[in-house]
């Protein structure tokens, strides 16, 4: 992927890291669900800067900043502006804010951004940045954003997925602590973490992951359809991108364009090999899947 603006979709415990990999070894900074860390987004400059300045504030605003020789009050208002012009395109896509209140753009800024033309098209964002999301439905997003993809085919949306039999046990694993390094800032993540911390084993774990309708992940797969099914979407999967390691096949891996991304050391990340579902699910476990996802592994061709 070359294009200046790439957004990637990818389903939680996917192989999110896979894709985070990819990208960085593209040349793209990460932001969104995922990130590469503070401070490694590009900043803006020359005329993209001024566009996101014009963006947030006002005229008065604007000639009192470029008036002003106090320089660590300009550089901290371009620094909110930036922050507030990605809050903003937050808002647009859907990506609610997961980190500390503390670190988040801020409020106000970002709500008179959203007033002020909605932040302008996506192209005006500034270029190398990968977006990151675990989710993208139609009636959440800003309908502009989805009309001018239509129209231009930009940015390139690439939709990540996995077999959602070992995406489920990876859910669970990872709520019940396998991984070792905490469930992160998503609210349902620490409220199945306690639920799943009840059940005496991994069997009566998975037996609440596929009952519970609100149980984290329940239904990515179905909302994730129109992703699947649209021609201008690129589509890649798990299998495709965690090669020999994983379970999988280098060939694969090298057709995906992805070779050496299997990266043990990922947050969240705990054994990662295709087809681990087999070793824990009982016959009431597959029946319960067949029940509630027969439809969808049809769907994504995993029967």
């Amino acid at each position: 992927m070359t294009a200046s603006h790439a957004l990637v979709v990818s389903l939680r415990k996917s192989g999110t890291h896979l894709l985070k990999e990819l990208m960085t070894r593209s040349g793209y900074s990460l932001y969104g669900e995922v990130s590469a860390g503070p401070g490694e987004l590009p900043e803006p400059a020359g005329d993209t800067l001024w566009r996101v300045l014009t963006m947030v504030y006002g005229e008065e605003e604007l000639r009192r900043l470029t008036g002003s020789e106090d320089r660590t009050a300009v550089e901290s208002a371009v620094a909110e502006a930036v922050d507030a012009f990605y809050g903003a395109w937050r808002v647009r896509l859907g990506i609610p804010w997961r980190g500390p209140a503390g670190e988040a753009p801020p409020a106000e800024l970002v709500a008179r951004t959203l007033a002020r033309g909605a932040a302008g098209r996506f192209a005006d964002t500034p270029g190398g940045v990968c977006w990151f999301l675990h989710h993208l439905e139609p009636h959440q997003v800003d309908e502009r954003f989805l009309r001018d993809w239509l129209d231009t085919g930009s940015p390139r949306i690439l939709f990540n997925y996995r077999d959602p039999r070992d995406v489920l046990v990876s859910m669970v694993n990872f709520l019940s602590g396998e991984s070792g390094r905490g469930v992160g800032h998503f609210t349902d993540h620490r409220l199945y973490r306690d639920i799943l911390r009840t059940a005496r084993n991994v069997g009566e774990r998975l037996t609440i992951a596929l009952t519970d309708p609100c149980f984290p992940g329940a239904d990515a797969f179905e909302r994730g359809l129109w992703l699947l099914r649209h021609p201008a979407v690129c589509k890649v999967s798990f299998e495709d991108l965690v090669g020999p390691r994983g379970g999988g096949s280098r060939e694969r891996q090298r057709a995906a364009v992805a070779d050496q991304l299997f990266n043990d050391r990922a947050y969240s990340f705990h054994r990662g090999r295709i087809g681990a579902w087999r070793e824990y699910f009982t016959p009431e476990h597959e029946e319960l899947f067949e029940e509630r996802y027969g439809a969808v592994l049809d769907a994504y061709g995993y029967r």
